[in-house]
């Protein structure tokens, strides 16, 4: 199964821009990772987390080695077996651990809508999401929200009373998620507004809470009740139909650099997470990337961190109770990750600039590239470096015409040195 042109064309701009997945259209291109993504899905996603369990993942990737593309087939997965998805993209300087309301918040925010199947670009934020679920239901009957006669649907009524009969821990949060229901149907907008706020952690004015202790939500969301909060978000996504919910949070390098007082609050809150997965997020994948100097720079200096995410063994098929994913212990020796990935990757962009290459020209382009990048000692990682490369050269042969390219050629690309092209212009005047 191959992309249609106008995606295949936007995974390869963004590949070859900056080497980074865009968050659509993995699936074309992922290798080596399928034993540890299908562990997920067997032994988390339609199992234990289906039957109301939860469990943490740490995910341990150098800069560039994939954590991101992982945590996108991990959502993909998810989608797939009705998971709400929840991804956290945070910058070095942002993080919500050292305020368990910003841990909330942040999750609330980049709830996902993902319709599967469809082409449609994904919209973010927890309100959207339950917006779209319910407009789900009306459809069907040629109606949108709002249309007099919406709430006597069967499927509508139904939903309404199941969520009404569900035990959910904040009762505030109970009435919040029926309230905003009842208002996407009545078209209250003003109502809907205050909800959208509180729902996602936001400040509420004061205005705010007298409409909103009208329906009975009486607590404002706070770093005190902010994990009953998450608790009860987890069961109201089941409530209303979905098997769970995964939190992916991708963190980079953020927790090495933060220290001091602000690095312990935020492994204190990590810390509480972890535990609270054990028991009190029904239905919860929480995973957690970071690289490997976490490991090895932060976590000693906590023991009660240490305890919870030390691990003889790393998490694959066969050991699926390990806390750590780690994306160096992939299925096929790295040589033949990055080989794979160009061999899948060359239909892709053909289909995006709508040509075809020969194949075995290019299949020797592949070889060349993946080891002049496994033999480079550079900061970034050789995989991101490899793809970039890659992309670069098929667009400048797609211009001036395909050749097997030197070695020599192919490792002063791959360190983006200017004699690239030197050497290229040397290669095509030689007569031999």
């Amino acid at each position: 199964m191959l992309p249609e042109a106008p995606l295949a064309r936007q995974i390869i701009e963004t590949l070859g821009q900056s080497g980074t997945p865009m968050p659509r259209g993995v699936s074309f291109y992922n290798v080596g990772n399928e034993s540890l993504i299908n562990a997920i899905d067997q032994h988390y996603f339609g199992s234990y987390l289906a039957d109301g369990g939860a469990v943490f993942k740490l995910v341990v990737g150098d800069y560039g080695s994939g954590k991101s593309h992982f945590l996108y087939c991990v959502r993909d997965r998810a989608w797939q077996r009705h998971f709400a998805v929840s991804k956290v993209d945070l910058s070095p300087k942002e993080s919500p651990y050292d305020d368990q309301r910003r841990v909330y918040a942040a999750v609330a925010s980049a709830v996902v809508w993902h319709e599967l199947g469809s082409s449609s670009e994904d919209e973010r934020g927890l309100s959207r999401f339950l917006e779209a679920t319910l407009r789900r239901l009306v459809y069907p009957h040629g109606m949108d929200l709002g249309d007099e006669g919406v709430e006597s649907i069967a499927e509508v009524r139904a939903f309404l009373q199941t969520i009404e009969s569900t035990a959910i821990d904040s009762l505030s949060y109970h009435k919040a998620v029926q309230g905003y229901f009842t208002a996407l149907l009545r078209g209250q907008e003003r109502r809907l507004e205050s909800l959208e706020r509180w729902l996602h952690g936001e400040e509420v004015t004061p205005e705010d809470m007298r409409d909103l202790r009208a329906i009975g939500v009486t607590e404002k969301i706070n770093k005190n009740n902010a994990f009953k909060m998450l608790r009860s978000l987890c069961q109201a996504v089941r409530a209303i139909g979905y098997t769970g919910l995964a939190l992916l949070f991708d963190e980079g390098d953020r927790m090495l650099s933060i220290g001091g007082k602000a690095e312990k609050t935020a492994t204190d809150n990590l810390r509480e997470v972890i535990d609270r997965c054990r028991e009190d997020l029904p239905g919860a994948l929480f995973m957690y990337a970071v690289p490997p100097d976490f490991l090895h720079t932060v976590v000693p200096k906590y023991p009660a961190l240490q305890q919870r995410i030390q691990a003889a063994n790393y998490f694959s098929r066969s050991n699926p109770f390990s806390p750590q994913i780690n994306l160096e212990h992939l299925d096929i020796p790295d040589e033949q990750v990055l080989e794979q990935i160009g061999y899948r990757l060359l239909p892709v962009f053909e289909i995006a600039y709508g040509l075809k290459f020969d194949r075995d020209q290019q299949s020797q382009n592949i070889l060349m590239l993946s080891a002049a990048a496994r033999a480079s000692y550079l900061a970034i990682s050789h995989r991101r470096l490899f793809i970039k490369a890659l992309v670069m050269e098929w667009y400048r042969q797609k211009e001036d015409g395909e050749l097997v390219i030197t070695p020599e050629y192919a490792e002063a690309l791959i360190k983006g040195q200017n004699d690239a092209l030197n050497l290229l212009a040397d290669q095509q005047q030689s007569p031999y």
